[in-house]
């Protein structure tokens, strides 16, 4: 399981987020990515693809993107972004991803024993500190922290520079999920399953970087082809059941809100991972299904 993908795809990650330093997001400048419009007699709703993980300073928007937030009078996020929400996220993950009564390396083969404690070792990681956790939290321990040894910061997160303008402008902020489904999304998995993802996240661990750099310039871009062709295609076919929960089932709950949306009157700025924006299952093609017409704006 490419837990890489599925984290720089899906998920906003508040819990793991909250331990990274805070940054001031940079002014919307110096990229053009990605911007929908849906439109019905007397609503318009943007949609906007984000990336959670951005290096501090980066460019999180553009202009025809603060022009779409400013016509808007509501913003919705994937989950709310405050410190408040960020302590429950934390607290769930302690809870749900902590187990020392069963040590990490009891779970693990010999050779993958030493496969996790040489990568440890590498990104200055105490081994003993992994010990305590399930797979699916030291997984995404070692998938998270070789991006941040490279300058990506959670809370550089365009999601963040998103809320953080709508707090400055007094829009109304509002969310589809609560820090403890998005933890759940990882903590329910079988044990099997962890394990599988944390044996990925130790093979992953070096090519992760190269991975975020070609998603985040892509980003940058607007280049939705290479977005779904670096990341989403092979966690749509090689993953499906993945897929499913991460992906389609979320989309899916998400759009009876957003239906519910276009059916009152006013403008809306959606700002999701784009991994949910895109593609046969994405917020835009369900949109186009329900026969809302969409548009790129840029």
């Amino acid at each position: 399981m490419s837990i890489t993908r599925i984290l720089l795809a899906a998920m906003a990650f508040t819990f793991a987020a909250s331990c990274a330093s805070t940054s001031a997001p940079d002014d919307a400048a110096g990229a053009a990515p990605a911007l929908f419009v849906a439109r019905d007699a007397d609503s318009t709703m943007y949609i906007y693809g984000t990336i959670h993980l951005r290096r501090s300073g980066d460019a999180w928007g553009a202009p025809h993107v603060e022009a779409a937030l400013a016509e808007s009078e509501e913003i919705w996020t994937e989950v709310d972004l405050n410190p408040a929400s960020e302590a429950r996220a934390q607290t769930e993950a302690m809870r749900l991803g902590m187990s020392p009564e069963t040590p990490l390396s009891s779970r693990l083969t010999e050779e993958d024993r030493q496969r996790l404690a040489a990568l440890s070792q590498r990104l200055g990681i105490p081994v003993e500190a992994l010990q305590p956790m399930r797979p699916w939290l030291a997984a995404m321990t070692l998938t998270v922290v070789p991006m941040m040894q490279a300058g990506y910061d959670p809370q550089a997160g365009v999601d963040r520079a998103v809320v953080a303008w709508g707090r400055e402008h007094d829009r109304t902020l509002r969310w589809f999920e609560t820090p403890e489904q998005q933890v759940g999304f990882f903590a329910e998995w079988d044990e099997e399953t962890q394990v599988e993802m944390l044996l990925y996240a130790i093979e992953e661990a070096e090519g992760g970087v190269e991975l975020i750099n070609t998603i985040s310039e892509a980003w940058d871009r607007g280049d939705i082809a290479t977005l779904e062709a670096e990341a989403m295609t092979e966690v749509r076919t090689t993953y499906p059941a993945v897929y499913q929960r991460f992906f389609v089932d979320r989309n899916n709950s998400w759009m009876e809100t957003l239906s519910r949306e276009l059916d009152g009157a006013g403008v809306d700025f959606v700002a999701v991972g784009w991994g949910h924006v895109t593609g046969p299952d994405g917020l835009v093609a369900q949109l186009r299904a329900r026969g809302v017409r969409v548009e790129r704006v840029q």
